[in-house]
């Protein structure tokens, strides 16, 4: 069931630890080299890019779509996805759509979903910040809709009974940097955290257990306007592979040590021994001597 920020879902994250960066996953400023591209991303539709600032996926102008995207397919089973995000725009009342990230079979197609395509393979997050229809809950709002290809992403009702999990949360001109946090162990656990009211500070919008994505899929980010508008900016994105040690432990990740380590240890142990050995040995030879050396003096 989806629930909002002010339930405050308990994160199933634990003490996960990034491991490996994946560069081929990951996008920073200045964002394009000498011939305005990115060796692992492609971007299309209205996006802009600000070497300095940001990917403008939508300016705060009427009827346009963009997206962001990565040339190649998420291979590990486990990782985490932090992404620094902006929504911003000129009116402080009717504002919108919103913007999406995708893990999906698909990529770099443009439609009716946040930007991209309906009837998509795997996951998408929205981040919608314009209500089409009348809800119990607020808005900006974020959901999470898992898709095997079938169904058709309801616009009308804002996904709603589509969703994985959702949480309401204003996101939209934030005092600090707004992030997003997508953990994920395949089979075992989908969390979003999110990073909006204070630095490092992080609400987790939805965790889910039992959740299996399409394998190897691509990372994506889409946004949308229509009569109403914003800017969507996308400022940076860090995937990693990632050590889950669950929650439940209540203890720190237990530390990993050199290669070879126990290995050393033992020839170090074995080293000791043989030098008290040896210490023993040469003390029994020097106590010998002297006695000798007393006996020899009395004849």
């Amino acid at each position: 069931a989806a629930k909002g920020a002010s339930s405050q879902v308990a994160s199933l994250r634990g003490n996960t630890e990034k491991t490996v960066p994946l560069r081929t996953h990951s996008i920073y400023a200045p964002y394009v080299d000498s011939d305005l591209q990115n060796r692992w991303f492609d971007f299309g539709g209205s996006t802009i890019i600000n070497t300095n600032k940001h990917i403008r996926l939508t300016q705060d102008r009427p009827s346009q779509a963009g997206w962001l995207w990565s040339r190649l397919a998420l291979a590990p089973a486990s990782f985490e996805i932090e992404f620094e995000f902006r929504v911003d725009g000129k009116s402080n009342n009717i504002f919108g759509d919103g913007f999406a990230m995708w893990l999906t079979k698909g990529r770099a197609g443009t439609g009716p979903a946040f930007g991209s395509v309906d009837y998509w393979n795997g996951l998408g997050i929205f981040f919608d910040t314009y209500a089409n229809s009348r809800h119990s809950y607020s808005f900006p709002r974020i959901y999470g809709i898992l898709n095997d290809g079938k169904k058709s992403y309801d616009v009308g009702k804002d996904g709603q009974g589509q969703e994985l999990g959702a949480c309401s949360i204003d996101f939209r001109r934030t005092d600090v940097t707004a992030k997003g946090r997508l953990t994920y162990i395949k089979g075992k656990l989908l969390e979003l955290g999110i990073q909006h009211n204070k630095w490092d500070e992080w609400n987790t919008c939805f965790a889910v257990e039992g959740i299996e994505l399409p394998n190897q899929p691509f990372l994506g980010f889409s946004a949308l306007t229509g009569d109403v508008s914003d800017a969507h900016d996308i400022i940076s994105v860090t995937t990693s592979n990632i050590a889950y040690h669950p929650p439940s432990s209540n203890s720190p990740p237990p530390k990993r040590g050199l290669p070879g380590a126990s290995f050393f240890s033992t020839v170090f142990s074995l080293l000791k021994w043989v030098l008290v050995i040896v210490v023993i040995v040469v003390a029994v030879i020097a106590f010998r001597g002297r006695r000798a050396a007393r006996n020899s003096k009395r004849f």
